[in-house]
């Protein structure tokens, strides 16, 4: 038997006294590339582009060679790393949220192409707020092939004042989301009668007065930056929008409550909010298309499960605006009591 498969043994023991005694002693590293060192004598991959530097200046050096070789490489990177050298320091300095002060990312120029606009879709998010998504003539971007982008909000389409067929060039945000960046106005051609009622018929995209998903007429925020519905207790995709965040993996995550089971449960059992979520119609669901009794048995363990949650996740997981997982564990640790009792 190994020493790691022992120490597993020990530790499943339900005698205290006799698990008490044993320690663990983590290897403590005066500086990171010592850790490196480690890691790659253990026969962990290790990146050969890893360096001391001690000066700012020969930081943006290697941050300009590793720019000019990196479409050689075998792997995509999107920029490099700034780590303090001493890890006395850096532990001082703390995290925020799971990021280190004492790391800082240096990112590359996005890659950017051309292509052209085919529509616009308003879709409406969780929290009200209608974010315009630009369909695009399909092109290669960073690797993939991108035929959406998003547009961000209603003041981006205003100020881009988009046409049917514009030429528009597009990047994506940190290397991961397609973004509409510019358009190139000069090679407008303007399109008479377009057969598409998300543009006029000069073909200049349309910014809906009501809301795509329940009809309710839509309310400009504050700094009219964003276009809002309203109906908060009824709009279908907000109702969605706000299960589905609910029940992601780093909120309350309950395994199983897809998208589109939550949709097959908006529409049959007219689920509205996280309380319906533990109230559902067990032996109703067996009855549903692509359920059996297995996968029923399965989704309802996962939800029982997710009563036992860690407090902050359940805070979050609620969707108030401010309230990520970073602020709801400071608010719980300020309150230093449960939120709620599953009980």
């Amino acid at each position: 038997m190994s020493k790691l498969n022992l120490e597993q043994k020990l530790l499943q023991q339900e005698d205290r006294d006799f698990t008490n005694p044993n320690n663990f002693y983590p290897s403590n590293f005066i500086e990171h590339e010592s850790e490196l060192d480690f890691l790659s004598k253990l026969g962990f991959p290790t990146n050969p582009f890893n360096k001391k530097i001690d000066t700012i200046d020969k930081i943006i050096e290697s941050f300009n060679n590793l720019d000019e070789i990196r479409k050689n490489l075998s792997y995509p990177i999107d920029g490099l790393v700034v780590k303090l050298y001493e890890n006395s320091i850096s532990s001082k300095l703390g995290v925020v949220g799971k990021t280190p002060r004492s790391w800082c990312a240096m990112k590359f120029a996005a890659e950017e192409v051309t292509t052209q606009l085919l529509d616009v879709v308003w879709q409406v998010g969780r929290t009200g707020k209608l974010t315009p998504v630009a369909y695009l003539d399909e092109t290669e971007l960073a690797g993939t092939i991108v035929k959406r982008a998003t547009l961000h909000n209603y003041k981006e389409v205003i100020e881009k004042d988009l046409y049917y067929k514009d030429t528009l060039i597009i990047r994506k945000a940190g290397d991961i989301i397609p973004e509409v960046i510019q358009v190139l106005c000069n090679l407008r051609q303007f399109s008479n009668n377009v057969e598409n009622n998300h543009f006029d018929q000069d073909g200049k995209v349309k910014v809906p007065t009501s809301c795509p998903s329940c009809g309710v007429n839509l309310v400009f925020s504050e700094t009219e930056v964003d276009i809002y519905c309203p109906n908060i207790e009824s709009c279908h995709d907000q109702i969605a929008g706000r299960l589905s965040y609910y029940c992601q993996r780093n909120m309350v995550n309950i395994p199983g409550l897809s998208d589109k089971i939550i949709e097959k449960f908006i529409k049959k059992f007219n689920t509205h909010d996280v309380y319906d979520l533990y109230n559902l119609p067990w032996q109703d669901i067996k009855t549903i298309e692509g359920f059996g009794v297995k996968s029923v048995e399965n989704l309802s363990k996962s939800v029982e499960k997710s009563k036992n949650m860690i407090d902050y996740r359940f805070l979050a997981a609620l969707g108030v605006d401010g309230i990520g997982p970073e602020v709801a564990k400071l608010i719980c640790e300020k309150l230093n009591e449960k939120i709620y009792d599953s009980k």
